[in-house]
């Protein structure tokens, strides 16, 4: 059987035009919806991860707020434990403080008062207020003359055998003078202690 096309040439293009321009207008509406829901995937990622962050946020503030208060104690940890460092470090054998300071009573002046004494190894600073200017060189002369005399651990029954005196301070220097409008002055004396005379 023969087929005979009675649809003329111009019709047919046409319909295939009109074929191609259906398929090529739905291709593009199937990419146009895909890549709407690629964009609008993306967003909605964006916008959770950010709210998410967001919130991430919210809660470290909200802990560092309430670790607020931890803070002090935390610091006030630290000083105890240096604190028990000092006194282990005494009870097991450093330096007899006691000692000291009964010495340190004994060299210094009466006419003098120390206002600040600070001590770092064997470097001592002290802040002095002293009575007139004639102070200043007796805190000098007393600090850099005085000398302890330690008792030998050999004993007898009637004897008892003393070294030698040697001075407990050296390198006494004084700075930092300024003279008030009582006629008082203060100064800043620095020194090293001798170790190995108290302990």
């Amino acid at each position: 059987m023969f087929k005979i096309n009675l649809v003329p040439e111009v019709k047919q293009q046409q319909q295939k035009a009109y074929r191609y321009n259906s398929i090529a207008t739905t291709a593009a509406i199937i990419i146009g919806i895909i890549l709407a829901v690629v964009v609008i995937g993306l967003l909605s990622y964006n916008l959770a991860k950010s709210r998410q962050l967001a919130n991430t946020k919210s809660d470290i503030t909200s802990i560092e707020q309430s670790l607020e208060p931890y803070k002090a104690l935390e610091n006030t940890v630290i000083s105890l434990e240096g604190g028990l460092a000092d006194i282990k470090e005494i009870i097991n054998g450093g330096p007899k403080w006691s000692l000291f300071f009964t010495e340190l009573e004994k060299v210094t002046p009466a006419d003098t008062q120390i206002t600040n004494f600070d001590i770092k190894g064997n470097e001592i600073t002290m802040d002095v207020t002293g009575k007139d200017v004639n102070s200043i060189d007796r805190f000098i002369k007393s600090f850099s003359d005085y000398q302890v005399k330690a008792e030998s651990t050999e004993t007898t029954a009637t004897t008892t055998d003393v070294i030698e005196g040697k001075n407990l301070f050296e390198n006494v220097n004084v700075s930092g003078y300024s003279s008030k409008s009582d006629g008082r002055v203060t100064f800043q004396a620095k020194m090293n202690l001798v170790e190995g005379l108290l302990w």
